[in-house]
């Protein structure tokens, strides 16, 4: 009886681990993006931070980048399969998990090898580790502004030399001052350039022309990219994510790229990320660290996740994802075009998170957030977090539309009712 009972559990864990081009197409699945969930008790960090973070609970919390939206019920029905064995020891990474990932891939043109598969415990995590791993003390690295704060800070924690380029915000959309890109990295003899593809906080989806001009200057001047792509699968038609690694074989070999389901599948609490690197020697310095840290798999549901999210049935509820996201976005426009037609939405060509421009209304930041905060009871991420010494993010805050209808509503509503509170 127990060995029938074992086999089961088997057959239903490979069933999740069968790679992209094995798995039946179903119809599509029609999932509830509307039902709000209360996250209030579950330790969730963007409502239990809102006293530190925002001096009151009171506050809707729209800012830490998880989703208040349910986790696929396909991904939780592999986990509670997994659970009904009554085992929970060490688990080997099985090849198909790999395999998962390079199936997974190809959706971007992206041909990746199992053995250049190196896995971390987020992308955050894995970009920590390059910097570690692929600079030395008082070397200088290079980001873009704004940027995903943990971009500022990695190379500072390291001891390592920060070196910040702005980019050129026109026409509401930012874009690379290559000439000045090039100027950065020559005048500080970068080592490494820390690449978010598509970009955080502005959603930018990066063409094909600009990849390869960014490329050609780090390969003419022997610069390491590690290209944070953990937004890529949440890309808006006719956008399209390519990967920086996917450009060539020199560029490849030059580049570490960092992924994970935990964004496009709201599973940030298991920690899920992965490496992927062609050069054998970035990857043996790459793997070193991680094996010095002992963060080189991942824990059992993490890896039951990742399997039952890279497969059709993923694709299928991401597209649908995308759909409600871009339904958010359209009420967000539409109501800021009518009641604050001087804050400049940039409309994002990846991801849930919106990047909005205050700086017609308001000419002090901090005034800014104490109208957020105390008048209109919104707590999102502060724009100057993402702007370094540079204060690229000065007069922006960034919204998380990845919410119920009614809850995104409810937002509106607070923000039109502190419109009588803004500055004269």
């Amino acid at each position: 009886m127990e060995k029938n009972y074992i086999n089961s559990v088997t057959i239903s864990l490979n069933e999740n681990l069968a790679p992209l081009n094995q798995v039946t197409t179903e119809e599509a699945i029609m999932f509830n993006f509307n039902q709000p969930i209360s996250r209030i008790g579950t330790h969730a960090e963007k409502y239990e931070l809102r006293k530190a973070v925002f001096g009151t609970e009171d506050v809707l919390p729209m800012w830490v980048a998880d989703m208040d939206l349910p986790t696929p019920p396909f991904i939780l029905n592999a986990i509670k399969s997994r659970l009904n064995h009554s085992l929970l020891g060490y688990t080997h990474t099985p090849d198909a998990l790999y395999q998962s990932i390079i199936d997974w891939q190809k959706q971007h043109h992206y041909q990746v090898e199992p053995s250049q598969i190196v896995f971390t415990h987020n992308v955050a995590n894995g970009f920590f580790m390059a910097v570690a791993a692929l600079t030395r003390p008082g070397d200088s690295i290079v980001v873009q502004l704004p940027i995903y704060p943990p971009f500022l800070k990695a190379p500072k924690l390291h001891e390592r030399h920060l070196v910040e380029t702005p980019l050129q915000l026109i026409n509401h959309r930012y874009e690379v001052d290559f000439e000045a890109f090039e100027k950065a990295v020559v005048d500080n003899s970068v080592k490494l350039f820390l690449f978010c593809n598509p970009q955080n906080p502005s959603g930018r989806v990066w063409r094909l022309e600009e990849l390869q001009e960014l490329a050609d200057i780090c390969l003419k001047h022997h610069v390491i990219i590690v290209s944070d792509e953990i937004h890529s699968d949440m890309v808006y038609a006719p956008n399209k994510h390519i990967p920086m690694a996917s450009l060539s074989k020199e560029i490849a070999n030059i580049t570490v790229t960092l992924n994970s389901p935990g964004k496009t599948f709201n599973l940030g609490g298991l920690q899920i990320g992965y490496a992927i690197i062609a050069n054998p020697k970035l990857k043996a310095q790459y793997l070193a660290i991680c094996q010095q840290n002992s963060i080189d798999s991942l824990n059992l549901f993490a890896q039951t996740a990742l399997s039952a999210a890279y497969t059709n049935q993923g694709l299928q509820w991401r597209d649908e994802l995308l759909n409600h996201f871009t339904d958010n976005i359209n009420l967000l426009e539409s109501f800021f075009a009518k009641e604050f037609p001087n804050v400049k939405i940039m409309r994002p060509e990846a991801s849930y998170l919106v990047w909005l421009d205050f700086r017609e209304i308001f000419s002090s930041h901090q005034a800014l957030k104490d109208w957020l905060i105390q008048k209109a009871k919104l707590g999102l991420n502060d724009g100057e977090s993402f702007g370094g010494e540079c204060h690229a993010g000065t007069g922006f805050m960034r919204i998380n539309l990845a919410v119920a209808k009614m809850e995104l509503e409810k937002a509106l509503r607070q923000l039109k009712q502190a419109k009588h509170f803004l500055p004269a």
